[in-house]
């Protein structure tokens, strides 16, 4: 054949046929194998990145299945967007559903400080399986039960941009930075139904993880869409307090604030007794030292019991307490677990009608604290 002879004509329909079955089985397999590293495999993920982010502990999730919550109650989203470098840039908790009425939003910030041993940044919890990595020590911080987590990459997120049709500066709109500028507008005009939800998130493969099916995450991404589309957010920022430890500075959250946000804000995906995830103990030194308040601190995490500290009391106890909110069975034994751990007898075990039921157990700890946790 002359090397100047017309190649052959190939029906250009079939061949664009072929090219999109590729790219779909390609997308698919990606997501598929991509969920199975953040469901199963996120204490691992953070073994083998150890380097750029410290283990974390407890490391139980709560249930990825979400069934048809959002009918009975409130269901809560940690959404996430990464730079080029898959840096945490931008992370809200997104609450919608149950009797609430509308879309509530906490602004998270990068350096919020997390309940983990050793201490991590939320930006630290690194990618592929930062959101899932968050989940519980975020849960045990904030009091809330979180359903799920959804991490968007720089192109992922200006995908949505595009598939929502959101007229939003196309230089400014798809910067990481500008998340929370556009977050509202860009949710809202979502795909009203999860079948539609769900298959732009299949089409995004692994630039978006999920920690649930595609299905769940698009059935509550949905959700989310039309409760914006209906009434504007309640949207607020976590109260923290900067304090600067080396080059960087890091979030402390202001307990006694945060508590009034997140109730505000969540009232109906609180913690209650018999909550996934790991017990949720509140530490509070009542005649103890600092020093009693870490070694009481490190005894709990690891044991694998999600740990927060509260200002001191402002009245000291004779001996070490451990306080949970009813005499139900299950709230007297979430009390026994911590006061065995602490290495005190089922005595110190008391009630307390006046204390918030998000609190699995409040930990008073007396003058004779550092003996005892020794």
């Amino acid at each position: 054949m002359s090397q100047h002879a017309a190649p052959p004509r190939f029906p250009w329909r079939v061949t664009l046929v072929v090219a999109v079955l590729v790219v779909a089985a390609t997308v698919v397999t990606g997501l598929l194998l991509g969920r199975d590293r953040v469901d199963s495999s996120a204490p691992a993920a953070a073994s083998a990145s150890a380097s750029a982010a410290p283990s974390t502990t407890p490391t139980s999730t709560p249930s990825a299945t979400l069934g048809s919550a959002g009918q009975d109650r409130q269901l809560t989203v940690l959404l996430t967007v990464r730079d080029d470098e898959r840096q945490a840039v931008s992370s809200i908790l997104v609450g919608v559903g149950g009797r609430t009425g509308s879309v509530s939003e906490l602004l998270l910030p990068r350096a919020l400080l997390l309940p983990t041993v050793p201490a991590m940044r939320l930006s630290q919890a690194s990618d592929p399986n930062g959101g899932a990595l968050a989940i519980v020590p975020l849960q045990t911080l904030l009091g809330v039960q979180i359903d799920a987590a959804v991490d968007l990459d720089r192109l992922a997120w200006g995908g949505l941009i595009d598939a929502t049709g959101t007229r939003v500066d196309p230089v400014i709109g798809k910067q990481t930075g500008s998340f929370l500028l556009v977050l509202d507008r860009v949710l809202a005009g979502l795909p009203p139904d999860a079948g539609t939800m769900s298959e732009l998130l299949t089409g995004l493969g692994s630039m978006a993880r999920t920690t649930v099916t595609n299905e769940d995450a698009g059935r509550v991404l949905a959700l989310i869409g039309r409760g914006l589309r209906a009434h504007e957010s309640q949207r607020e920022l976590l109260p923290v307090t900067y304090i600067r430890g080396g080059d960087e500075r890091t979030a402390v959250v202001k307990r006694a604030e945060t508590d009034v946000v997140v109730a505000r804000l969540f009232p109906e995906a609180l913690l209650q007794t018999g909550h996934s995830g790991p017990l949720r103990v509140v530490l509070q030194r009542a005649g103890a030292s600092v020093g009693a308040e870490l070694t009481a601190r490190q005894t709990l995490a690891s044991a694998g019991l999600g740990v927060v500290s509260d200002r001191p009391a402002g009245v000291a106890v004779d001996a070490t307490r451990v306080v949970v909110p009813d005499g139900s069975a299950a709230a007297v034994a979430a009390g026994t677990q911590v006061a065995t751990v602490l290495g005190l007898p089922p005595s110190v075990v008391t009630t307390d009608p006046d204390l918030a039921p998000v609190v699995d157990a409040r930990v008073l700890l007396g003058p004779e604290a550092a003996a005892v946790t020794q």
